[in-house]
């Protein structure tokens, strides 16, 4: 065989064995994040949550709307993607779980727990092997809960930046008028960020996404998570980094 030929052979060989594929960043990323929170920004508390053992009627908000916005998931075959209610003294917000599209939904907590199914939800998600799908199933596992959020749950606050410019909005909004203002050394930290964008790396049999995030609770951190590239989509791994911190003090 000649030299040029082994050499295209070898090529192709380190080609398949090689490292992981990076996506790059993900350019749907503010637009994605914009249309799920308009899906939960303006909606009303529930009265009937409101109330110890709140029961479920069905006029709420459906959480299989998400699925218009994250078009690259769809749920497993006949099942879809539903909640109850659970308040109590320390706050109130919404269980995910999954149950047969022929099964009748639970109307209390009391009645998923007594029905044995599993809160395990993302198990039933399937994406289509896009990297933007695999973006969507983080931003599906991070924002999924974040509506009816009642005290307490309000601590569940953590928002995906997509680029510099979510970063500097969210300094901007750490003026003072809720909580502690971040001090200069720390605004200075966030705004020498880089790499803020989500990516998305392909292994052989798992997917690897980064992103950074922020919470008035904490500050920005760099999540990453690693899950199964086939179904279910388990998450085997989940880094967190704290790159700058911020407290704002406020306390339900």
């Amino acid at each position: 065989m000649k030299k040029s030929n082994l050499l295209f052979v070898f090529v192709l060989l380190f080609s398949a064995c090689g490292p992981a594929s990076e996506s790059g960043t993900i350019s749907t990323c503010s637009s994605t994040l914009a249309a799920m929170s308009a899906l939960t920004g303006g909606l009303e508390f529930p009265a009937n949550f409101q109330t110890e053992n709140p029961v479920k009627t069905g006029s709420e908000f459906d959480v299989m709307q998400y699925f218009r916005v994250l078009d690259h998931l769809s749920m497993q075959p006949g099942y879809v993607l539903d909640y109850v209610y659970r308040y109590d003294g320390m706050g109130g917000y919404p269980v995910l779980y999954v149950r047969p599209a022929g099964q009748p939904p639970y109307a209390t907590e009391a009645d998923l727990a007594a029905g044995g199914d599993s809160t395990g939800y993302l198990d039933f998600v399937r994406t289509d092997d896009t990297p933007e799908s695999y973006f969507q199933f983080v931003v599906l596992a991070t924002m999924g809960s974040q509506f009816y959020l009642f005290w307490h749950a309000n601590y569940g606050d953590s928002q995906i930046a997509c680029d510099k410019a979510d970063v500097t909005d969210i300094l901007a909004s750490l003026n003072g008028d809720f909580g502690y203002r971040i001090s200069l050394a720390s605004r200075v930290r966030a705004a020498l960020l880089t790499d803020v964008g989500p990516s998305v790396k392909f292994g052989a049999q798992t997917v690897e996404v980064r992103f950074v995030t922020f919470t008035r609770w904490g500050g920005f951190y760099q999540e990453t998570y690693t899950f199964s590239q086939s179904m279910p989509h388990t998450i085997q791994d989940v880094q967190e980094k704290n790159l700058v911190p911020y407290e704002c003090g406020v306390m339900f």
